[in-house]
């Protein structure tokens, strides 16, 4: 197939990779789009599917469309049979970032905009869309992005009407009050989370240890044992939740 050939032969051309280093990467700092969402802020649903045909590469869909402002959950599968990524981000970023990947292929993104699932797998983005502008989602994995896996991303402005509207409905949402605590145990089966936490003012409840449900997957991946944090828990169908993470 034209996009296997294409692939293998910026692999070949990319040179030595490496001798040491675990190939992941990350890029936590400022993002150009705004920052990783949360699940009480998600306003929408969105599926895209990674995909192979005998003409390329590609994502459906092909394009998103999204209102500055909106907080998106992308749910992400790849119903093909190659490992694939999506990296959300300004397409000069993407293309620093390939020309970076082409270099060094064996390396993986490790960011909160970004994903690599191998074939069959499924995984999503949460992510807060603050600035208004053309981005860009892609597979950085070499080739994948020539062989047609990347699509526009258009997050418009809202009218002054609807931006007053929104800035009125935000400021009716009190803010989120953050807690610090220490992860003593991750329980990945059951999407739990043991923390040593400080008075929870938001719930009333003393500093103690307590078990809290972690339903984000995007938050859940970000934890981990001995860490230092600063949360945002509630209480959900009853249950404690942790809803938020700095």
């Amino acid at each position: 197939m034209k996009y296997l050939m294409m692939a293998m032969a910026l692999v070949i051309t990319a040179g030595a990779a490496f001798a040491a280093g675990s190939g992941d990467h990350g890029h936590a700092e400022g993002h150009a789009m705004g920052r990783p969402g949360t699940a009480q802020q998600v306003t929408r649903e969105v599926e895209i599917t990674m995909i192979e045909t005998d003409g390329g590469m590609a994502y459906e869909p092909a394009a998103l469309e999204i209102a500055q402002g909106e907080t998106l959950r992308l749910k992400v599968r790849n119903a093909g049979e190659m490992p694939h990524e999506i990296v959300l981000d300004t397409p000069a970023k993407n293309a620093e970032h390939g020309a970076l990947m082409a270099r060094f292929p064996e390396m993986e993104h490790e960011d909160p905009h970004a994903l690599r699932l191998e074939p069959g797998a499924e995984g999503e983005i949460v992510w807060t869309f603050e600035t208004a502008g053309t981005f860009e989602f892609a597979c950085l994995i070499p080739g994948h992005a020539e062989a047609g896996m990347r699509g526009p991303i258009t997050v418009s402005a809202p009218a002054p009407a609807q931006a007053q509207a929104q800035a009125q409905a935000a400021a009716a949402v009190p803010a989120a009050v953050f807690t610090k605590g220490t992860v003593k145990k991750l329980d990945k089966a059951k999407s739990k989370v043991t923390i040593i936490h400080e008075e929870l003012v938001t719930l009333d409840m003393p500093a103690m240890t307590m078990v809290f449900e972690v339903p984000d997957a995007t938050i859940f991946a970000r934890l981990s044992e001995g860490q230092k944090i600063e949360f945002v828990a509630d209480r959900v169908k009853g249950k404690l939740t942790v809803t938020g993470l700095k």
